[in-house]
């Protein structure tokens, strides 16, 4: 007996992955709601526990690209947040002003102004057929005279 007529699988590569230091925080996304519960949340510890997820994955990181993949999704309109976690200690770290201090991605490589995108700009349609996408993670540059450890 084959899949129900509604199985989709998304496959989600992550690009650029810089050290093989840490830990890959994937997250999928199934609503706004959901989505700005994980933006809110993502530099607290314990965030893949966080039951706005619809799906999430702890990958060791490796550098070079990896990949995952969602299977069984109903067609609908879907969100994915990645980070690299690479101090392991499972949260995405920010600086001062709130700033990711560490590798980070969405969906359709949107980016925020000032701040991360809004769903709209993340979200993406899955069919029956799937859908395979790539996300490139976004490091952020050090400031100057400041050595970069996580390198």
């Amino acid at each position: 007996m084959g899949l129900p007529a509604w199985a989709g699988d998304l496959k989600v590569s992550i690009e650029g992955v810089h050290s093989s230091a840490g830990t890959l925080m994937i997250g999928l996304y199934d609503g706004p709601e959901h989505f700005n519960t994980a933006i809110d949340k993502a530099a607290e510890v314990g965030t893949l526990n966080d039951e706005a997820r619809l799906g999430g994955v702890a990958l060791r990181s490796i550098a070079g690209t990896q990949s995952v993949v969602f299977t069984k999704l109903n067609p609908g309109s879907y969100a994915v947040i990645v980070f690299h976690d690479e101090n392991d200690n499972g949260k995405l770290d920010k600086n001062f002003w709130g700033v990711p201090i560490e590798g980070y991605g969405f969906s359709n490589n949107a980016q925020g102004s000032l701040g991360p995108p809004d769903f709209k700009e993340v979200a993406m349609t899955l069919d029956e057929a799937g859908k395979e996408i790539s996300i490139s993670l976004i490091y952020p540059v050090p400031a100057e005279g400041v050595e970069d450890v996580t390198r």
